[in-house]
């Protein structure tokens, strides 16, 4: 666990959770044009383990999770130096309500034509739950200095030029950033949407499908119950 606050709960004691590892960082300063989830990043970086999966706090775990460290082992090498993220359950495009209500700057970039046709688009978008090895540090260095340094990509022929500050989130940079590098890989969803998923699993019941999209996963993409986004109800989760 990464902390970047004043203090954290004084329950978390080595009697009580005897396995858990916890850093201290300070975050980011107060700043309207970077958001404090870039020190996900940040922490991706610092914690210097060899094979990684990132979750967030509203998330809990189920059996099954480590066999994603495994896989992250096997699939991040060498040859394929790049974080890999779940696919997200929304298929966002230029055409969406997040990307149209917040003005999304990035977008003319990837699918220069409009219409929600997206050519340099390699991979559909990914939650930003990834998983990394020490293979993949180098492209993740690269990105958060570009944000750090306030850096613009370049424009080509038919792609506009795009400032890194403009790209709000940690999960819009992630998928900005392998779309750059040509990133093709994605995982399963393995972070399912929320606790209630798992009740449809348990029950034996048809459950929320992910969305499909018309490129990438064009019947939807599978579930895998390794862990549950939106667990912020005890009772529930």
């Amino acid at each position: 666990v990464v902390s970047f606050g004043m203090t954290t709960p004084k329950t978390w004691t080595p009697e009580t959770y005897e396995r858990l590892v916890l850093l201290h960082a300070a975050p980011f300063p107060p700043e309207p044009f970077r958001s404090f989830h870039f020190n996900k990043l940040r922490a991706m970086l610092f914690v210097r383990m060899r094979v990684g999966v990132q979750l967030d706090s509203d998330q809990f775990v189920a059996p099954g999770i480590d066999t994603v460290f495994e896989l992250t082992e096997r699939e991040i090498t060498k040859d394929y130096p790049y974080p890999i993220l779940p696919v997200h359950f929304l298929d966002r495009n230029p055409l969406d309500e997040l990307s149209i209500g917040n003005n999304v700057k990035y977008w003319p970039r990837y699918c220069p034509k409009g219409g929600g046709v997206c050519p340099r688009q390699s991979a559909r978008w990914g939650h930003a739950h990834p998983t990394w090895t020490h293979w993949a540090l180098p492209f993740l260095g690269r990105w958060v200095r570009s944000n750090f340094w306030d850096e613009t990509l370049p424009k080509g022929p038919t792609m506009p030029a795009l400032r890194i500050l403009d790209v709000p989130e940690d999960e819009d940079l992630l998928n900005a950033a392998l779309w750059e590098e040509g990133a093709t890989k994605q995982w399963c969803k393995f972070d399912v949407p929320g606790p209630g998923d798992f009740e449809g699993w348990l029950h034996r019941q048809p459950g929320m499908d992910i969305l499909p999209d018309k490129r990438f996963h064009k019947i939807g993409a599978p579930k895998v119950f390794y862990t549950a986004h939106g667990a912020t109800d005890p009772d529930v989760s």
